[in-house]
């Protein structure tokens, strides 16, 4: 639960200030909703920023780029969180709002569809144990590798600035606390933090790693090894691989089995699979590097982007329950509606 709910109510769209931050509860009956919430620990699933309040429009990161819509009060839609940040005077956070209109103004791509999202939460967010490698992992991944080439072949847009829904947000206020610093979302006990990042320092070789840190000490022993056979791979073949629903239906059945305490850290050694986990999660993460650098990416530039990624992606999940300069004011339920708004900022 957010903090301060309890003194919260219910808004209306007429409530909310330019720079509230807008976390939507996700879709139980949705398996990549539902999958997103249960590996954050949250009830939430997206996240974006309201920016105008003529025509109540928000901005966020969705399938198909970064865009506005407009916003209305729905009794049916599901609820959202609305978070604002501590020094929001009466007209909002104003520094915040040209800035997330200009990424929705540059027309950025946007590669990370709700699977590629919840690909990315599993590899850079959620603690691992002997339990989670299985072949619906490495299955799972082939998917996420699969759709990612398909996007990098179909756009060839390599260098260009793109985010999940909740980096977007962050990423709006990152750039604004440049000129006013008390601005930034300050992140504490983050999904992964950035003072007790992993790759920074372990506390104890006890602690559960992500599926990032376990390639990353495989690359650290088999080094040589791995930047000779580091190669991107032509998209899957979608007969190569089960449908997305059965294997995102197991997915959610061994997630459900999983036992989150007292369970051993994982290691090398315990791994029966470690070629294919290795293989599968080496494949997702040089197609993200190859979407970020182009074609000519090398090894240790994979490894450079995969570590930026694993330090600064920003859950949904944060944005409700990890930023301390940001409370919530209050519970939204809205339905987006219309074509994007973008047009009209031009």
């Amino acid at each position: 639960m957010a903090k301060k709910l309890k003194k919260s109510g219910m808004f209306s769209v007429e409530d909310l200030l330019p720079g509230d931050i807008l976390a939507f509860k996700g879709d139980p009956n949705d398996d990549i909703s539902s999958l997103i919430m249960k590996f954050t620990g949250s009830d939430v699933s997206h996240g974006a920023i309201f920016v105008q309040k003529q025509e109540n429009v928000l901005a966020e990161a969705g399938g198909d780029g970064i865009h506005a819509r407009r916003m209305k009060d729905n009794s049916e839609a599901r609820e959202v969180y609305v978070m604002r940040h501590n020094k929001a005077g009466k007209n909002g956070v104003e520094p915040v709002v040209p800035i997330a209109k200009d990424y929705v103004l540059q027309d950025l791509p946007y590669p990370y569809s709700d699977l590629i999202l919840l690909g990315l939460i599993l590899i850079f967010k959620y603690p691992i144990t002997n339990q989670f490698i299985s072949r619906v992992v490495v299955e799972f991944l082939c998917l996420v590798a699969a759709e990612l080439k398909t996007i990098i072949e179909k756009e060839k847009t390599p260098g260009k600035h793109t985010m999940v829904c909740s980096s977007y947000v962050y990423q709006c206020y990152l750039d604004a606390s440049k000129k006013n610093p008390m601005l930034k979302l300050n992140l504490k006990d983050a999904d992964v933090g950035f003072k007790d990042h992993p790759l920074i320092g372990r506390k104890s070789k006890s602690k559960s790693f992500t599926l990032f840190d376990m390639y990353a000490d495989y690359v650290a022993s088999h080094e040589e090894e791995c930047k000779a056979s580091f190669k991107l791979k032509k998209s899957v073949a979608p007969k190569t691989l089960r449908s997305k629903e059965e294997i995102l239906a197991d997915l959610k059945k061994l997630v459900a089995k999983k036992v989150t305490d007292k369970v051993p850290a994982i290691t090398l050694e315990k791994i029966s699979t470690i070629m294919d986990i290795i293989g599968a999660i080496k494949d997702v993460i040089s197609a993200l590097a190859t979407f970020f650098k182009g074609d000519r990416v090398s090894f240790s530039e994979m490894m450079k982007i995969a570590r930026e990624q694993q330090a600064m992606f920003v859950t949904p999940n944060d944005l409700v329950k990890h930023v301390t300069n940001a409370t919530c004011v209050g519970m939204l339920k809205v339905e987006r509606y219309g074509e994007d708004y973008d047009e009209n900022w031009k």
